[in-house]
């Protein structure tokens, strides 16, 4: 192949380096500030569940847990002392539905910010074309994977991360977050209130023992559906075939 047949490297924009550049640096910081900060100490399951009850009476302490979310998720900083603290302060009922308005709204944030300022740079590396075929798989058949993986106990902003840099679509993130949070920060925010409030250490492996089998079968409900899917698609296959 001559000289002149090899195609351009393609240039990629400095706006585009420059945004994740900024991407880059904001994870940096949340990560740098949870280890070398007083913020390590402040995050901590004991301290946010200090600080949490004594503003319980007040009616806006919810909303700063909520914040919480919304700042801790974008910077990448793990939310389970939040799912903890809130299930043990508020109640497993309240607990839960605080702990999912702020993870939803971290997790809209992360997408967000992840699609903002470094999708240019994942474009410009990919190419378009490579990226349309990507995202019309996602659109097909990456619906039930991004549920399945919100049982799974992945970094919560990795997952939004690289949902927004793979290219799901916003709406489809949001409605297979909201399926895959409900049930599993349910089941994470009743056993945080329970292991915090059993008395002896039999208890507390009672209580652990019942979150596996809880989380199992959350598990087994959810590759139903796709199982099932997979199952007519192979049926539908085979009468064709004959």
């Amino acid at each position: 192949m001559s000289p002149r047949s090899i195609p351009p490297v393609p240039r990629i924009p400095r706006s585009a380096l420059v945004r994740f550049a900024v991407f880059a640096a904001l994870l940096l910081i949340g990560f740098a500030a949870l280890r070398w900060t007083p913020l390590a100490e402040l995050f901590t399951k004991e301290a946010l569940i200090a600080t949490l009850s004594e503003l319980r009476k007040l009616w806006w302490a919810p909303m700063i847990l909520i914040g919480l979310y919304l700042v801790a998720s974008p910077l990448g900083l793990p939310i389970s002392p939040l799912v903890f603290a809130g299930g043990l302060v508020f109640g497993v009922r309240w607990g839960w539905l605080y702990n999912l308005v702020g993870a939803m709204g971290g997790a809209t944030a992360s997408y967000l910010l992840a699609r903002a300022l470094g999708r240019d740079l994942v474009v410009h590396l990919a190419g378009e074309s490579l990226l349309k075929r990507v995202e019309g798989i996602l659109e097909r058949h990456g619906f039930w994977n991004l549920v399945r993986v919100r049982f799974i106990p992945l970094p919560f902003a990795l997952v939004n991360f690289g949902a927004a840099l793979a290219g799901y679509p916003l709406p489809q993130f949001l409605t297979a977050s909201v399926l895959g949070l409900a049930p599993s920060l349910l089941i994470y925010t009743y056993f945080g209130h329970a292991l915090f409030t059993v008395a002896t250490a039999a208890d507390r492996q009672t209580v652990v023992r019942n979150l596996f089998v809880a989380m199992f079968l959350v598990l087994l409900l959810t590759f139903l559906v796709p199982l099932r899917q997979a199952w007519k698609r192979r049926r539908y296959v085979k009468k064709i075939s004959d």
